[in-house]
């Protein structure tokens, strides 16, 4: 049994915070469970896969992914599983499976990724919110760019992101690496986003930044003449990434509110109930609106947790009521027939009959992940995580959220940060830290993973003085500085 608490620490106490999931490593294991059974639903036999996530674990997260190559690409669903590590996965949203170009098999879902879009769109989608809770609402993203050029303020707003509109040229797509290292379709200007400023523009091809994007715009006389002179080199940026929920009628930011999404449907289940409505959603295609096929889905069951699984040759109609009769309360249709697909408990238990766009996966870390928020802003481009009883945080992703200067030597391996009057210096690997001077033991060594430096929790709490708070069952950290 899992004891969930919270409980309150200063900088004077955060030495306390040495955390550790109250779970054993046997309920962790547990924490994502593999079932088939027959269930009887409009008279009929159905077989039904199923697995069934604990989105509580901090070992786990779900996402979407896509192809190795790039958003348009396809690849064995085999080979996402292997090359993710993911301990359990379904096939995700419809694509352009039929396309004979290979490099513009493009999904037809939004997608989400650690509060990132990885495809704009507007469908009925399963969503991971940052409080661990899945829900299954239609969705829709919205992404702005308020460009600054001496005090006047001019918006852009691409027409997506990661998508593909063709030759058309008055197109404006904002681009991330999810869809390509380099962005180089000829016919128009890249504009480069980073860390808040316009830091280039080019006709030749242009690499989205790690956490930036690449605005392409259209060479057309409309961009040209009316778009294109409002934007400069160093102009400031104001991103504005939303998700707008038709169910809830609110209007979030996707960093704040969302883990992750993917855009599919329609609508099977609402609250215990069937649900299918395919005008409502969308929907005329014989194959999903009549047509009796091999069924994907996901759905949330009455205990919150996540159900992702696929169903014998049914109608949508006939899922819709055997999963209310598995005892789900919310779900939607994935895509089927041949791309339906499922991997869990170690292996392949529906392999699909064709290369995949993207999937749903879900993903075990070695280490227990570990939400942060810093002066009430959630930080979900990076998590910390929790190694040998320790607490570690992403260095960058906090002092940028608190307005610290700070300087990477790549050469000499040593990170110097100043705030207010505390100066600090910090090298990987290294367990002690400089700080005004005097010379600081660290409880373990800052560390960098996937090219990012992450420090101990309580270095910055006794550094900076900051107020830090725990939430257990979300397994996150809030830090209050002034």
């Amino acid at each position: 049994m899992k004891r969930w608490r919270k409980r309150m620490i200063t900088a004077s106490t955060v030495m306390m915070l040495a955390i550790s999931w109250t779970g054993s490593h046997a309920e962790a294991s547990e924490s994502v469970i593999f079932d088939s059974t027959t269930i009887q639903a409009n008279g009929k036999k159905f077989t039904v896969q199923m697995t069934t996530i604990d989105l509580s674990d901090p070992y786990l997260r779900v996402m979407p992914i896509t192809a190795e190559s790039g958003i348009g690409y396809v690849e064995s669903f085999a080979g996402m599983i292997e090359r993710s590590g993911a301990v359990a996965g379904i096939n995700g949203t419809f694509f352009d499976a039929y396309e004979e170009d290979e490099s513009k098999r493009h999904p037809n879902g939004l997608m989400i990724e650690s509060g990132s879009f990885v495809r704009s769109g507007e469908n009925v989608a399963l969503g991971i919110r940052t409080d661990k809770t899945a829900q299954i609402h239609p969705l829709q993203t919205k992404l702005s760019f308020k460009v600054k050029h001496n005090n006047k303020v001019y918006t852009v707003n691409p027409w997506g992101v990661n998508t593909y509109y063709g030759d058309d040229a008055d197109q404006v797509v904002a681009y991330t690496n999810d869809f390509a290292q380099q962005i180089d379709r000829a016919g128009g200007m890249k504009v480069v986003v980073e860390a808040g400023r316009i830091t280039s523009m080019t006709e030749e091809a242009a690499a989205p930044p790690e956490n930036g994007y690449v605005l392409y715009i259209g060479h057309s006389s409309n961009n040209d003449n009316h778009l294109l002179p409002n934007i400069h080199v160093g102009d400031q940026v104001e991103v504005e990434a939303l998700v707008a929920d038709s169910n809830s009628k609110s209007t979030e930011s996707v960093a704040e509110a969302w883990e992750s999404a993917i855009g599919v449907g329609p609508k099977l289940v609402t609250n215990g109930q069937v649900d299918v409505d395919f005008e409502r959603d969308g929907f005329d295609d014989p194959k999903i609106t009549g047509a009796a096929n091999t069924r994907s889905f996901v759905g949330v069951n009455g205990d919150g947790r996540l159900v992702m699984g696929t169903l014998s040759s049914a109608t949508a109609v006939d899922m819709a009521q055997a999963l209310v009769e598995l005892g789900l309360v919310e779900a939607m249709n994935m895509d089927g027939g041949s791309s339906s697909a499922l991997y869990a408990d170690g292996s392949m238990k529906r392999a699909p009959g064709r290369l995949l766009s993207n999937a749903l996966i879900v993903k075990r870390y070695e280490d227990p992940q570990v939400q942060v928020m810093v002066n009430e802003h959630f930080i979900n481009e990076n998590r910390g995580f929790v190694k040998q009883d320790v607490t570690m945080v992403p260095f960058r992703s906090i002092f940028e959220r608190i307005g610290a200067d700070f300087n990477w030597d790549g050469e000499e391996r040593v990170l110097t940060a100043k705030r207010g009057t505390a100066e600090l210096t910090l090298r990987p690997d290294v367990s002690e830290a400089i700080v005004n001077g005097r010379m600081i033991k660290l409880e373990q060594a800052p560390a960098i993973v996937d090219g990012h430096l992450y420090i101990p929790l309580r270095f910055v709490g006794e550094t900076l003085g900051a107020k830090v708070s725990w939430d257990q069952e979300l397994y996150r950290a809030t830090l209050e500085l002034k």
